[in-house]
């Protein structure tokens, strides 16, 4: 443009000093460069599933670095990227109840393996229906155990606390489920009282006295086959995202309720913290 045309010229028509203009062009662009990279990395690392929050969690965790929140947004807007929204949903009434509500919406515990809530859902795949059970850890939110089926009957519910009574002593704990049929079959309630566990229900038709559960299938489901151009082929596609998503969501995966740190990180910190106090 200045060849073209003089820059009094210019500045008089934008309404600007010319020493103004000379000022602006003598100063160095504001743009931290290493931060715009690590965002984007971050953001590309996670599948595109990362939002503000998540990266700016992610950069004090593993980098080090305190960003703004609004800095994070400035650079995801100006590279025109974007997280995935989660779509919020209510399920469906459940069966009859056959234990009490023992959990009752308290989900805080203050050591692993004191609580857990278990739940199943479903993955369309170009075959057929695959199902997944997921025992999580109330301590830290953390999947602990989890199984994939293409048949929905009991073995997949009681093939996933076998799992898990091999990795944790489940003698004393608690385990909150609805009211599905996987649940309150004979077979799933004699196992939990051979473990000695204290089994729990949600009440009839309310979603949210197992809230835990629905909401880290609404992030996994949000975070990864939504974002599939083209259904799964089958279980075996099925069971490798799911791995892939449990190493990312446990390790990675920065939660607000954890104090910005990732579920196993969380943990190790918290008895780190307990073992020195």
């Amino acid at each position: 443009m200045e060849l073209e045309h003089p820059v009094w010229l210019l500045c008089e028509i934008a309404g600007v000093s010319r020493s103004a203009y000379y000022r602006y062009k003598r100063k160095p662009l504001k743009r931290d460069t290493q931060v715009e990279k690590l965002v984007l990395d971050i953001y590309h690392k996670s599948n595109k599933r990362a939002g503000y929050r998540t990266i700016k969690y992610t950069l004090k965790n593993e980098y080090n670095l305190t960003v703004n929140h609004k800095k994070v947004q400035r650079i995801m807007r100006e590279n025109n990227i974007q997280s995935i929204v989660r779509k919020k949903f209510r399920k469906a009434g459940e069966r009859a109840t056959i234990k009490e509500n023992v959990l009752n919406r308290d989900f805080e515990a203050f050591g692993p393996g004191e609580k857990f809530v278990t739940d199943i859902t479903y993955i369309p795949t170009q075959r057929k229906m695959v199902y997944l059970c997921t025992v999580i850890d109330l301590f830290n939110n953390e999947p602990v155990a989890w199984k994939v089926s293409d048949t929905q009957d009991k073995s997949l519910s009681l093939d996933t606390i076998r799992v898990l009574s091999k990795r944790v002593s489940l003698q004393g704990s608690i385990i909150h489920s609805d009211q599905g049929v996987q649940f309150t079959c004979n077979d799933y309630v004699d196992l939990l009282r051979e473990l000695k566990v204290t089994q729990s229900m949600s009440r009839k038709g309310n979603c949210w006295d197992n809230a835990k559960a629905e909401s880290f299938f609404s992030h996994f489901k949000c975070e990864t086959i939504h974002l599939m151009k083209r259904r799964l082929r089958d279980q075996n596609d099925v069971q490798q995202i799911i791995e892939e998503y449990m190493h990312y969501y446990i390790n990675h995966r920065p939660q607000k309720s954890l104090g910005g740190m990732p579920p196993r990180a969380y943990k190790e910190t918290r008895l780190s913290s307990q073992k020195t106090a």
